[in-house]
């Protein structure tokens, strides 16, 4: 039987030992010890990381009936001294009795069954059976954990088998038909569990609720606990206190001032939209008057593609025309008419970019492409005036 220290001592991060086996798998070495303190990780929870006589340990791995510590190279011993990164042990562990606290309370509040959990680097998960979860029991569910939490109750964590289970007021019927680990948060919650847990509730310090999702017919509940939280809530505040500077505000005041801010900025943009039309207007009159024939050119440096598109609009409308326009900035061309004239815009472009660094395409009637280069895109831009002035004699 396999012995899983961790279990007896979540807290002890250094000890001396043995290697008993290696096997190299492609690039690595997987090794077992004679005693080791290592998680393999497990009902959501990731594995430990730390060193084995100063080599990192990438991953640690249960299979069968043995703990394998995969390494990129091997100790020049057999005695090793190994070491836990305890600030990750500990961390896992106030996210992991985090998580039995929220999945125990959304429970007692509002029977909602804890379906799913994933503890990534970033942040952890559940997934309650609740279609819809509001702000308000988000709230709710959120004061009652950290009122558990400030309570520091004691976590225990013993075996059971499962005739004795049956006895015990699992939150969580057991999917195994062995002996159970059961965690027990004294007069919150029993589960069964085999990941580590703190202690005490009070060390889990502090649970914040980031948001909420929809998955499958039921809510996914993405949180925080400990130190991840403070962290959390220290680039948060950040954040704010570099926008209250901004704007002149406060807490109280910012939401206000943004949305102010946001207001007045799209009157803006709607004021300069209303001003480069106008323009474009002016721009379309001057190029029908200065077109030879029904071939219309613009070459723009500070206008963007769809700007152009305008300009040709508003071409169109005065008469039959086949207007080829040029953004400078954004290094595009677009080409388009309405004229009885055979010529298919799209096929027209795809073959003359062929000689160019460049991709584009689209319909009979309207096409554009994207370059990389400035002088081809000039080039191609005289190229389609001539071959339109060609199209248009011969036909």
């Amino acid at each position: 039987m396999i012995e899983k220290c961790f279990y007896t001592d979540s807290y002890l991060t250094k000890w001396d030992t043995k290697i008993n086996e290696i096997i190299q798998r492609d690039d690595k070495f997987l090794i077992t010890l004679e005693k080791s303190y290592f998680y393999p990780g497990g009902g959501g929870q990731p594995s430990d990381r730390g060193t084995i006589d100063d080599i990192k340990v990438l991953d640690v791995l249960e299979e069968g009936n043995k703990i394998y510590h995969v390494l990129n190279k091997l100790p020049n011993e057999k005695k090793v001294l190994c070491k836990i990164d305890f600030k990750r042990r500990f961390s896992n562990m106030q996210q992991h009795t985090g998580e039995h606290i929220l999945a125990a309370t959304f429970y007692k509040l509002y029977q909602g069954v804890s379906n799913a959990f994933h503890m990534g680097e970033e942040y952890v998960s559940i997934d309650i059976s609740l279609p819809e979860v509001t702000l308000d029991m988000l709230r709710k569910v959120e004061d009652e954990v950290n009122q558990i939490i400030y309570t520091d109750v004691e976590v225990k964590t013993y075996m059971v088998d499962l005739e004795k289970s049956k006895s015990i007021p699992l939150r969580k019927q057991p999917k195994v038909s062995e002996d159970l680990r059961i965690v027990e948060i004294e007069g919150v919650d029993f589960c069964p569990c085999c990941g580590t847990h703190v202690n005490r509730t009070g060390e889990v310090g502090i649970l914040k609720i980031l948001k909420t999702e929809k998955s499958k017919g039921a809510t996914r509940i993405y949180f925080q606990c400990g130190r991840k939280a403070l962290e959390d809530y220290r680039k948060k505040h950040e954040v704010i206190s570099d926008l209250n500077e901004r704007f002149s505000a406060n807490e109280n005041t910012l939401i206000e001032k943004v949305n102010k801010y946001v207001e007045d900025f799209r009157k803006l943009e709607l004021e300069i939209k209303e001003l480069k039309q106008e323009i474009s207007l002016k721009e379309a009159k001057g190029l029908v008057k200065e077109a030879q024939g029904p071939v219309v050119y613009g070459c723009y440096e500070n206008k963007k593609i769809d700007e152009i598109m305008f300009i040709a609009k508003q071409v169109f409308l005065k008469g039959q025309y086949i207007f080829i326009g040029i953004s400078l900035e954004s290094k595009k061309i677009f080409i388009s008419h309405n004229t009885d004239l055979i010529i298919h815009c799209g096929n027209l472009l795809k073959e003359e970019i062929k000689t160019f660094n460049a991709k584009g395409g689209g319909s009979p009637t309207q096409a554009q492409g994207s370059f990389e280069n400035t002088a081809e895109l000039l080039k191609c831009g005289d190229n389609l005036r001539r071959m339109c002035r060609e199209m248009e004699d011969i036909q």
